[in-house]
């Protein structure tokens, strides 16, 4: 009986120590992917507002990667959500015609709307990218925001 309870201890630990060695693998392996993108939580553009005196909603993202890329396109939408369906508010594509050094990033900082009136509604980012790296085209998946936020701002 206490052969089978260590036995089936062992065994759990094994189990456990796999699975732990089988996550630093795929982290590992996902960690060495070429590009990431990564867009901010939509916010009241604090820039915007010192320069123009308007109130605008805005999302920022940026590409960077880990080898020399050209030919970047990189694509900010700004959705709001609604009842029954999510709504697209404005979109904006960065191209970035030269090479890009490995780990610079390319921008796109201008994905705004400005607000019409001070209804509360709730925004978020979409970003996605293309660029040519090492010979092939390179694609990468759509990015969300983390957190979507009410802001006062309707648009």
């Amino acid at each position: 009986m206490k052969t089978q309870k260590v036995s089936a201890l062992i065994t759990a630990l094994l189990l456990v120590i796999t699975t732990l060695i089988g996550n630093d693998s795929a982290e590992a392996q996902s960690s060495k992917l070429p590009c990431r993108i990564e867009i901010s939580i939509a916010h009241i553009s604090k820039d915007l507002w010192i320069k123009t005196g308007k109130r605008a909603v805005k999302v920022d993202a940026f590409s960077r990667c880990h080898s020399p890329q050209s030919k970047v396109t990189l694509t900010v939408e700004l959705w709001k959500t609604g009842e029954f369906l999510n709504h697209f508010v404005y979109s904006t594509v960065k191209r970035s015609i030269g090479i890009t050094s490995p780990r610079d990033q390319v921008e796109n900082f201008d994905t705004y709307v400005y607000c019409k009136n001070r209804e509360t509604t709730s925004y978020y980012g979409i970003a996605y990218s293309k660029a040519f790296i090492d010979g092939k085209w390179q694609y990468a998946r759509h990015v969300l925001s983390r957190i979507i936020n009410p802001i006062d701002c309707g648009t």
